[in-house]
């Protein structure tokens, strides 16, 4: 059986090992700092363990898709085996806990640019025919996703008419008196100024 041909790879940012340096850089600050105030080693425990942390995210394995199958590094997961996509934990980087057949689990990591977080999640959802995607099966959440959004009302459609135009002529006709009288019912502002008098 040959192997896969892979349409698509998507690699880690290189943006976490620069910021990984930095945080190092800063520990290391932090540390000769702590020489001489010895509370200073806090920050540079905290730089240390988040440029450790983001090396960690860089040095996670690609993730390749292909026609029948998608890779996480060297393990292959056909798309027909995929049973479950929530939302993800965290979105930057991505992080996802696939529900397999046979109630196996699957961790997807990838730390990647925020444009190849959403083209991977969409090539996901698509290509998980047999999965749920937050309980809604494939083909209605794709049925959903081609539903257009609601816009507002634009020049080229006239607005919904609420009342007929008899009763906006009457509306306006009211209104027109509510503004000269000050009130709309005469004879109450007439009995008024009677027993005034």
């Amino acid at each position: 059986m040959e192997p896969p041909k892979f349409l698509e790879t998507y690699l880690p940012s290189r943006l976490y090992p620069r910021i990984g340096w930095a945080a190092l850089a800063g520990a290391s600050i932090c540390a000769l700092c702590g020489l001489k105030a010895p509370l200073a080693f806090i920050p540079a425990v905290l730089c240390a363990a988040t440029g450790l942390f983001l090396f960690w995210l860089w040095k996670q394995p690609p993730v390749r898709l292909a026609e029948t199958q998608f890779n996480i590094g060297t393990r292959a997961i056909a798309w027909r085996e995929v049973r479950q996509i929530n939302n993800p934990r965290f979105y930057c980087p991505l992080i996802i806990d696939l529900k397999l057949t046979n109630n196996r689990h699957k961790w997807l990591i990838y730390a990647g640019e925020p444009e190849h977080i959403d083209k991977l999640m969409f090539k996901l959802r698509k290509g998980s025919f047999m999965a749920t995607f937050d309980g809604v099966s494939h083909r209605d959440y794709w049925a959903w996703a081609a539903v257009p959004p609601k816009t507002e009302t634009t020049a080229e459609q006239p607005p919904v008419r609420m009342v007929s135009t008899e009763e906006e002529d009457e509306i306006e006709r009211l209104y027109q008196k509510l503004k000269t009288v000050g009130r709309l019912d005469a004879r109450n502002s007439e009995s008024k100024t009677s027993d005034e008098d």
